[in-house]
C-alpha cells in the first residue's frame, strides 16, 4: 500500500504550487521576508516562508513550506521550498527546487539559456544532467508577477490573469485567475484565486498597504488556512505538529460490497465528488470510465482488459529513458531484469507479454522486506536494499521493464483492501505500473502475489517520471484525497 511519506509529500507540493503563485503587491520588486502558519482542518501543522532579495543585477524569489503530519500517533515531517534567479529585468537565470521526506531527498537545479533549460538532478545518492526545450513564453517570472499584478491593483482591476511557472511541478506552465471578491472601506480587500494546475479555488484577505494576511483553501481534507505570523512562532506550528490522520482522512469505505474485488475478474463502480466537480477519472488499461451524470462517473475494470496506446505515446522517448527514480540504464537494475528473466526460463523468443508478466512476478519475490518505512527510493536503491512499498513496486517494475526495451509508465490511484490501518472494506492510497505491450497498455501490479492485476484498482493518473519530482504528473490528485464516495455496483 502507498506510504503516509508519500501523500504528505503529494500533498505539500501541490498545496505549495497553491500558495507559491498568489498573487502579491508591490510598485516594483522591493525586498521582503514573511512568514505564515500553516493549520489544516483546524491543526497548526506547518510554516510557509516568503522571501524576495535584490541584490543588484539579482533579484531572487524564495519558497519554503514544512509540514508536519501524523501517522497513527506518529509524526511525519514533509519540506519542499525553491528559490528562482533572474534580472531586473525579468530574465530568468536559474531555479532550484528542494524536497525532503524524513531521509529521502531531491534537488534539482535548472539554468536558463536562450533557447532552452539545463537541469541537474540528484536523488538517492544519483545524479543525471539532461536539456528541455525553453518553455515558450509569454510567461512570468515570479518578480514580474509581483511586478505586473501591482500594477493591475493599483490601476483599479477587479480581475487579473496571466501566466507563470510552477517550479515545484518541473516549470510546468500555469494559467492563474484573481478575481477581486470585496474590497472594505479601510482599504482591505479579498481576492479568489484559481490555477490550472490545480481546481482549488483560494481565497486571499489583503490589508490596506497589499499585504497578505489569511489565505484559505478548501482541501478535501480539511480547510487549509495560512495566516501571517512571525517566523519563531511560525516554526513552532511545524515543531509541535498536528494529529492530521491523512490515512484515516484518504481512506474511502464501501462496506461488504467490494470483499470479492482482489478475486474477481470485473467490476463496475460508481464514483461521485463529495465537493465540487465529479472526479476527472482516466480510461487507461483495464479502466474505462463514463462521461459524469448528475455527478456521478460509471467506472468498469476489466483486469483482462487493456487500451490502445497513442501515436505519440508509442514515439515518446520518456517512456524508454533512464530517469532519476527509474533509473534502467543503472548495472544493477539491467542485471535484475535479466536474472529474472533467466530464472523463469522463458526461451529467446518470448513475447513482450510474457517477459513483462516474469518481470512482475520476479520484482514480488524480489522486494522481501515489504515496507512502508522506506522512503520513496529509485530503482537502483531498491535492488540495493531489497525494501519498500506500492511506490518502489511500481518505480522497480518500470525500470526492469525499459531495461528490456517495454514501454512503461507508474499509475497511482486506490486500491480496495479488506482491512487496512483500522480500516475494513476500504480503497486506500495505492500505486502500480503500466506496460506497452503491443502498442496497448496493460495494468500490472507488482503488489500482488498470485495475478497481474484486479478490478479493485481506481486509476485516477499516470506518469512518465521523467524527473526527481513526483509530483509534476500527481498534482492534481490533491483535489480528490478525501472528496470521493465510491459505491461498487457489481463484482462479478
Amino acid at each position: 500500500m502507498r506510504r503516509l511519506e508519500w501523500r504528505v509529500r503529494l500533498a505539500c507540493a501541490a498545496i505549495l504550487a497553491l500558495l507559491a503563485t498568489v498573487v502579491r503587491a508591490g510598485d516594483a520588486v522591493e525586498p521582503r521576508d514573511e512568514w505564515f502558519i500553516v493549520s489544516i482542518a483546524g491543526s497548526d501543522c506547518g510554516w510557509l516562508h516568503e522571501q524576495v532579495r535584490v541584490d543588484g543585477e539579482r533579484v531572487i524569489t524564495l519558497s519554503q513550506m514544512q509540514f508536519t503530519l501524523g501517522r497513527a500517533g506518529a509524526a511525519a515531517v514533509m519540506e519542499v521550498g525553491w528559490d528562482f534567479e533572474e534580472s531586473p529585468a525579468g530574465t530568468p537565470r536559474t531555479c532550484s527546487v528542494r524536497q525532503r521526506s524524513g531521509d529521502a531527498r531531491s534537488d534539482v537545479r535548472y539554468r536558463f539559456t536562450a533557447d532552452q533549460v539545463e537541469i541537474e538532478e540528484r536523488a538517492g545518492g544519483r545524479d543525471i544532467r539532461r536539456s528541455i526545450p525553453l518553455p515558450p513564453r509569454p510567461w512570468l517570472t515570479p518578480a514580474e508577477v509581483e511586478r505586473e499584478t501591482r500594477r493591475a491593483r493599483s490601476g483599479g482591476a477587479d480581475s487579473l490573469a496571466y501566466r507563470t511557472i510552477d517550479p515545484t511541478a518541473g516549470l510546468r506552465i500555469v494559467d492563474m485567475a484573481s478575481t477581486r471578491e470585496s474590497i472594505a472601506a479601510d482599504g482591505s480587500s479579498a481576492w479568489v484565486t484559481t490555477n490550472s494546475a490545480l481546481p482549488i479555488p483560494t481565497r486571499e484577505e489583503f490589508d490596506a498597504s497589499g499585504r497578505v494576511m489569511r489565505s484559505v483553501t478548501p482541501l478535501p481534507v480539511g480547510e487549509m488556512i495560512t495566516r501571517r505570523s512571525t517566523e519563531r512562532a511560525a516554526r513552532a506550528a511545524a515543531k509541535h505538529g498536528a494529529q492530521i490522520d491523512l490515512i484515516g482522512r484518504s481512506m474511502v469505505a464501501v462496506g461488504a460490497a467490494g470483499k470479492g474485488l482482489p478475486r474477481a475478474s470485473r467490476a463496475v463502480l460508481k464514483v461521485r465528488s463529495v465537493n465540487g466537480a465529479p472526479p476527472a477519472l482516466e480510461s487507461s488499461g483495464a479502466q474505462r470510465a463514463s462521461a459524469p451524470d448528475g455527478g456521478v462517473v460509471e467506472v468498469s475494470v476489466d483486469a483482462s482488459r487493456s487500451s490502445e496506446a497513442t501515436a505519440a505515446e508509442r514515439q515518446d522517448p520518456a517512456l524508454l529513458r533512464s530517469s532519476i527514480l527509474i533509473d534502467s540504464d543503472e548495472p544493477a537494475v539491467r542485471e535484475l531484469a535479466q536474472s529474472i528473466l533467466r530464472a523463469a526460463g522463458l526461451p529467446a523468443d518470448a513475447s513482450e507479454a510474457a517477459r513483462a508478466e516474469a518481470l512482475r512476478v520476479g520484482v514480488f519475490r524480489f522486494i522481501t522486506n515489504k515496507s512502508m518505512a522506506t522512503a520513496f527510493a529509485g530503482a537502483s536503491e531498491v535492488v540495493r536494499t531489497k525494501s519498500g512499498d506500492c511506490s518502489e513496486h511500481a518505480v522497480l517494475l518500470a525500470a526492469v521493464l525499459r531495461a528490456q526495451g517495454i514501454r512503461a509508465r507508474v499509475a497511482s490511484g486506490l486500491v480496495y483492501a479488506d482491512h487496512f490501518a483500522g480500516g475494513d472494506h476500504v480503497f486506500v492510497w495505492h500505486m502500480w505500473t503500466q506496460a506497452m505491450l503491443g502498442g496497448r497498455w496493460h495494468d500490472l501490479d507488482a503488489t500482488l502475489d498470485s495475478r497481474a492485476f484486479h478490478p479493485g484498482h481506481l486509476l485516477l493518473a499516470t506518469s512518465v517520471q521523467d524527473d526527481a519530482q513526483l509530483d509534476a504528473d500527481f498534482s492534481a490528485i490533491v483535489a480528490v484525497i478525501g472528496n470521493v464516495k465510491i459505491e461498487v455496483m457489481r463484482v462479478d
